[in-house]
């Protein structure tokens, strides 16, 4: 069930992500976000309401993650591009995407342990009433906000002109298919954390929280380490290497029963993970031109969050026929490490004659 939620909420980004890109590269990038955090918000109070009358069941968790998912679906292409239009300085283009990553990491941190906290000491309802709130500051702040008007005379382009630039471009098409392994080597972590806190290491929601919020540090670290970097030109090892490290998390994660060992295994599989993800991402923003920004990075959206459900899916069938989802994080680790290898020998060079 676990696995069905998630893939309900983020299969939409496989689905509906390049008619987001689309959008984002016809109209106001601004006024996308204020709309589908409208929506967001509207399920916030509603999950909210339910869990006060106590009428939680799977098919509201599945169709409020569905509406969630095509909502963040249309949202993320335009989030991931409008940064071009408030940054002003483009030297400073770079560290503005990973100070974005920054926010959306040191939420990711405190979330967790917020909500682990709240939900132990008090109830399912104000965890999402809390969440409800949090949507009124991200809309008082998109309204703030007062973009870079745009060239007009940029020609409309489909989700295919991107589908083509990637095809003919290798360095693209690397940054892409690294973020979308990621995705998959990571998928475990994300989906099956519950199962772990629950019955490896005997805990609750709270210890669920410390455990989250363990691969949130890692992911804060990461985006601090790049959000201080002055140049760009060793990201060519960064991405090969940082695979490689979250494989090995992965595999020394699947058989660890110790709870000292599993807070650092976590804090490197969230370093290793945003670290790929927001190192392509810089990339893409300094390479992709403006007129196919918005679909590309419908498909950056589509690899970095619409992977982790069919990850979660995958992995999810396996452990159900395994009966334990220990086995999938070696898989997992597996296939990270063999790709980080893999990209070790050709990315460098490929960027090189870029």
């Amino acid at each position: 069930m676990l696995g069905l939620v998630a893939f309900s909420g983020q299969v939409p980004m496989l689905i509906a992500t390049p008619l987001g890109g689309v959008l984002a590269d016809r109209f106001s990038k601004r006024n996308i976000l204020f709309w589908t955090e409208v929506v967001e918000l509207a399920v916030a109070i509603t999950l909210s309401i339910v869990a006060w009358q106590q009428l939680f069941s799977p098919s509201i968790l599945i169709v409020a993650s569905l509406i969630l998912g095509i909502s963040g679906a249309i949202e993320m292409p335009s989030r991931q591009a409008f940064i071009n239009e408030i940054i002003h300085d483009r030297s400073m283009l770079s560290n503005a995407i990973a100070l974005n990553s920054l926010t959306f990491n040191v939420a990711r941190l405190l979330g967790p342990a917020i909500a682990g906290f709240t939900l132990a000491v008090f109830n399912e309802s104000l965890c999402f009433m809390i969440n409800s709130f949090s949507y009124f500051a991200s809309i008082y702040t998109l309204l703030s906000i007062h973009p870079m008007k745009v060239d007009v005379t940029v020609r409309i382009s489909s989700i295919k002109d991107g589908m083509d630039y990637i095809t003919h471009h290798p360095i693209v098409r690397c940054l892409i298919l690294s973020v979308a392994v990621t995705s998959i080597g990571v998928s475990p972590f994300m989906t099956f954390m519950p199962v772990y806190a629950k019955t490896v290491f005997h805990g609750g929601p709270d210890l669920l929280g410390i455990l989250l919020g363990s691969s949130g540090m890692g992911a804060l670290a990461a985006s601090l380490y790049l959000a201080n970097k002055k140049t760009t030109s060793n990201l060519k090892y960064v991405i090969p290497i940082s695979c490689i490290c979250g494989g090995f998390a992965a595999l020394t994660f699947s058989y660890n029963q110790f709870l000292s060992l599993a807070l650092p295994l976590l804090f490197v599989s969230g370093a290793a993970f945003i670290t790929v993800v927001t190192s392509c991402n810089i990339l893409l923003q300094e390479i992709v031109p403006q007129d196919l920004r918005g679909k590309v990075m419908a498909l950056y959206t589509m690899s970095f969050i619409g992977m982790l459900p069919v990850g979660g899916l995958v992995y999810g069938s396996v452990a159900e026929h395994l009966g334990s989802v220990k086995p999938v994080f070696i898989i997992a680790g597996f296939i990270s490490i063999f790709f980080g290898i893999g990209l070790l020998r050709t990315f460098p060079a490929i960027v090189s004659e870029a």
